[in-house]
């Protein structure tokens, strides 16, 4: 039992001298306080064993007398038997007495051990629980220094990432200041050239003053000259007025030279075409009656052929490359490119042969509300809202005169000879000369929105926005005809209107979907409703057995007699 509490006692001095020195080396303050109170209770734990060891030996010294009494009393009983009992009866009870204090010491000596020995397992385990928190803290302070380690050398890249930055900054500056430098040069020369400009512009203002005068001095030579030529027909027709026929009489004369079949009068739907997505502006037959084209406001246009035994029109072709809406159709005199003026700006043929524009005539700065083929079939004509009318040279791919209407152009068509008839915003007609940029001019009532030309070349059907239609005759430039009726309304700036093949007919729609047709001697009028909105665009078959009328409805409807 010794040698157990020696072995155990040395072990815990161990452990307590290894703590000790480890406190020492690592200076951990934390652990200062349990490792004094351990000294303390390993101080009485000691004292404690030290007296219990000394209770033990005196117990067992005073059970050595307690034995040798009873030896020795068994002994001299004989002898001494009265007084030596009592005085070893009293000295056992005496030393029974010291050994049952000591016992009751031992014992108490035993619990305060039990108590010192627990305060030291949980000093313990305070420790293990520090030493844990201290490993965690190692932990962390390590980590704490590789993060230290990566910022400083994330600073270390930053640093040399600002050197170089600071350096492009630099040749950037320099940089800049040479810009400058030459941004300073190139000012003073756009300054020059601006004065340069106002001059010039002075100059071609001086000029174009000069020019205007000069036309405004020919202008009313001409009209001198009219007035002279008026004058001298009115005294020539003043003494032939007997002889004259009167205008219906001269239209009776002039319609037979171009008769051929008959025109029908539309009066029964044949068929309805719906293929476009949005509303149709423009459509017409082809010269030699076997196709059939329209636009509108999808950009593109339709080519439908004609299949005469099945009366029906299949669709062949879609042209596309227009970026506005299709206002006006056409096709060349060999029915074999199709002429198209858009609001994009521009104008474009198409083959029969491709899907894509074969020409783009672009140089309006406004819509092109217009195009027609010339009569040799290389040329073109467009009319705008930019008030201009520009003629096209298709082999040189280039425009090659501009005429200044002074007006928007709503439509313009090939007349006789060299001359080219557009009709305009400002409800003027005008007659031009290729081979000059003058123009005679008929005033009418209202905007023109459309002009067709009678196969004869001298009559000239005009419609506008007053809700009528005129029959103009070129050759004394007088209003001959107009066309009216109760309903009738011209809905939008480019209605058009058109003369049948054989001149008997005039034909133009109404706002509210019907169609309108007159006799041309009598002006009497038809009408028939199948459209369900305003009428745009009409046209005869070349033939003049089929006719064709588009409305804002994306529909299209071929009539029959």
């Amino acid at each position: 039992m010794m040698e157990a509490d020696a072995e155990w006692d040395d072990w815990k001095a161990e452990i307590l001298q290894q703590l000790r020195q480890r406190a020492q080396q690592e200076s951990i303050g934390c652990l200062t306080e349990p490792f004094t109170c351990h000294g303390h209770l390993q101080d009485q734990v000691e004292s404690c064993n030290r007296e219990i060891t000394r209770l033990k030996y005196h117990n067992q010294e005073l059970e050595q007398q307690v034995e040798e009494l009873e030896k020795s009393g068994r002994g001299e009983m004989g002898k001494e038997k009265g007084t030596a009992l009592t005085k070893a009866n009293k000295r056992i009870t005496e030393l029974q007495k010291k050994l049952g204090e000591r016992t009751e010491e031992l014992v108490a000596s035993s619990k305060q051990q039990n108590d010192y020995v627990a305060k030291v397992t949980n000093l313990m385990t305070q420790l293990r629980q520090r030493d844990d928190e201290v490993v965690k803290k190692d932990n962390r302070l390590r980590d704490f220094l590789q993060s230290q380690r990566k910022w400083e050398e994330s600073k270390h890249e930053l640093e040399e990432q600002l050197d170089l930055s600071l350096k492009s900054n630099q040749s950037l500056m320099d940089e800049h200041r040479a810009v400058q430098l030459v941004f300073s040069s190139m000012e003073e020369k756009n300054q020059e050239l601006q004065k340069e400009r106002d001059r010039f512009r002075s100059e071609m203002i001086h000029y174009k003053l000069k020019y205007n005068e000069k036309v405004t001095s020919e202008k009313q030579k001409m009209l001198q000259m009219r007035d002279q030529q008026l004058q001298s027909e009115l005294a020539a027709a003043t003494k032939t007025k007997e002889r004259d026929p009167p205008p219906r009489q001269r239209l009776e004369h002039s319609l037979p030279e171009v008769l051929s079949a008959p025109s029908i009068c539309p009066a029964t739907p044949l068929c309805t075409l719906d293929d476009h997505e949005n509303e149709v502006s423009a459509l017409c037959f082809s010269p030699d009656g076997n196709y059939f084209a329209s636009g509108g406001a999808d950009k593109v246009v339709k080519v439908y052929k004609w299949r005469p035994e099945t009366e029906t029109m299949e669709l062949k072709r879609t042209l596309q490359g227009s970026n506005a809406s299709i206002m006006s159709v056409q096709f060349n005199q060999q029915s074999k490119q199709v002429l198209a003026a858009s609001n994009d700006l521009a104008a474009r043929i198409w083959t029969f042969h491709d899907t894509k524009p074969k020409h783009n005539l672009t140089g309006h700065t406004n819509k092109v509300m217009a195009a027609r083929f010339l009569e040799d079939n290389h040329k073109v004509v467009t009319g705008s809202h930019d008030r201009t009318l520009k003629i096209w040279d298709l082999q040189l791919k280039t425009c090659q005169k501009t005429l200044f209407a002074g007006s928007s152009c709503n439509d313009v068509i090939k007349g006789l000879g060299s001359t080219i008839i557009s009709g305009h915003f400002d409800k003027r007609i005008r007659f031009w000369d290729l081979r000059s940029t003058n123009a005679n001019e008929i005033n009418l009532q209202g905007k023109v929105t459309s002009l067709d030309l009678f196969p004869n070349r001298h009559l000239l059907l005009c419609c506008s926005r007053d809700h009528t239609l005129r029959l103009i005759d070129l050759r004394q430039n007088a209003i001959t005809n107009t066309f009216s009726a109760p309903g009738f309304n011209v809905s939008v700036d480019w209605a058009r209107a058109c003369f049948s093949p054989d001149g008997q007919y005039v034909a133009a729609g109404s706002s509210d979907g019907t169609l309108f047709v007159w006799e041309t001697l009598t002006g009497r009028p038809k009408s028939k409703k199948e459209h369900g909105r305003d009428i745009v665009v009409c046209d005869w078959h070349p033939k003049g057995q089929l006719f064709a009328s588009g409305d804002r409805n994306k529909k299209v409807i071929l009539w029959r007699r």
